[in-house]
């Protein structure tokens, strides 16, 4: 699990640069997204919706395949079908996919935040890890303001999602400076144990 935190010091720092590389990453999309917050919306409701025409063609593929062969393969027509509505909604209707992924927003802010508050109880010892808590109640407070204000504005999903990822961000910046004042720690109780090591040789 990604905030299971084992107390060894080569876990310690691969974790370390895992939570520095994700949490700067989170922080420049999120000031992006809060900077441009109607761009960071459109450009999510057309990925999802190439990623739909995408998944629809490769249906589409399947079931000619499958008419070819004699079978009849209707899962796989009414997964293209389908996919391939949800893509041009999302790609030719950018108001009414933006307000399709204020829902799937609400959704993912709402399972982000309960896991971030179940890994801030396994990593509670960690230094910083009260930002990971922070980030999982922000993120479900969000969930809750995205479900309220599903018609808003569009730019409002921008400023949200960008608030979200700068907390969570933050949260992992937090993360990785507790790993390394945990390494310091173990650096620290070694050279105690090894200094005893080095006298009873000498004895």
């Amino acid at each position: 699990m990604f905030f299971a935190v084992e107390m060894s010091e080569t876990e310690l720092r691969r974790k370390k640069r895992r939570f520095y590389l994700a949490g700067a990453i989170m922080l420049l999309i999120g000031a992006a997204s809060i900077a441009m917050p109607l761009a960071a919306s459109f450009a999510i409701e057309t990925a999802l919706g190439l990623l739909l025409l995408c998944v629809g063609l490769c249906n589409a593929v399947s079931a000619f395949a499958g008419f070819k062969s004699g079978d009849k393969p209707v899962q796989e027509t009414v997964m293209a079908t389908v996919s391939f509505l949800a893509g041009a909604i999302f790609v030719l209707r950018p108001t009414a996919g933006v307000m399709t992924i204020s829902f799937l927003l609400a959704a993912y802010f709402l399972v982000d935040g309960v896991v971030k508050i179940i890994g801030y109880f396994n990593i509670m010892k960690l230094g910083g890890s009260v930002w990971l808590l922070v980030s999982g109640v922000l993120g479900i407070l969000l969930s809750f303001m995205m479900w309220k204000n599903v018609f808003t504005g569009a730019a409002v999903i921008g400023i949200i999602l960008g608030l979200d990822l700068i907390v969570g961000g933050t949260a992992l910046v937090f993360l990785g400076k507790g790993c390394a004042k945990c390494i310091e720690e173990l650096k620290a109780a070694e050279q105690p144990a090894a200094q005893l090591k080095d006298d009873g040789a000498k004895l």
